[in-house]
């Protein structure tokens, strides 16, 4: 979905520190017009009757080990999410990675499938993202600099060293794993 549509997110795109500010979906091959369209269209069909069916038939389709959702865009409802979490609950085989900066949707004790990992966004740069003990999710940073966190118990993400994607990291997806650190890009 379109990262013009997220709530929380187009509040930081304003703002200069925050890990919204120079958004990479709200710039390059996501401004073309197919794109745009095909965006819109997702979103238009997020409370479709039928969308939880579809994703589930599109998902077992695949028989993918592990599925992101929103490469772009985030939850816009609790009924999206309660739409996410039937999904996921369809799909067991599948591990599911639910990345979001939504935190009023997902405050309150959710019923989580053991094959989802919700990980909470913390909103600005260079913010060290605490575990989220209490909700029992995890969460991910942004920072300038990832080489100063090895060692501690933060996960970098590889995937800037390896041509932009996941590789065979799964930390993301692991609910094992409390904090991710992306580089800034």
């Amino acid at each position: 979905m379109s990262a013009f549509n997220c709530k929380v997110g187009s509040i930081l795109a304003e703002k200069d520190d925050s890990v919204c500010s120079g958004c990479y979906a709200r710039k390059g091959r996501y401004l073309f017009s197919n794109v745009k369209k095909a965006q819109a269209k997702r979103l238009s069909n997020l409370y479709h009757p039928q969308w939880v069916a579809a994703m589930v038939v599109l998902i077992n389709k695949q028989s993918p080990d592990y599925f992101r959702w929103h490469d772009s865009g985030d939850l816009q409802s609790k009924t999206h999410l309660d739409n996410i979490l039937e999904v996921v609950r369809r799909t067991p085989n599948t591990k599911h990675w639910l990345p979001t900066k939504e935190y009023a949707l997902i405050r309150k004790e959710l019923d989580t499938p053991s094959n989802l990992n919700i990980r909470v966004s913390v909103p600005m740069k260079n913010q060290h993202a605490p575990a989220m003990h209490l909700s029992k999710m995890t969460s991910s940073m942004v920072s300038d600099n990832v080489e100063a966190l090895r060692g501690s118990d933060v996960s970098i993400c590889p995937a800037y060293t390896q041509g932009n994607v996941c590789g065979d990291c799964r930390a993301c997806w692991d609910n094992s794993v409390q904090v991710v650190a992306y580089p800034t890009h």
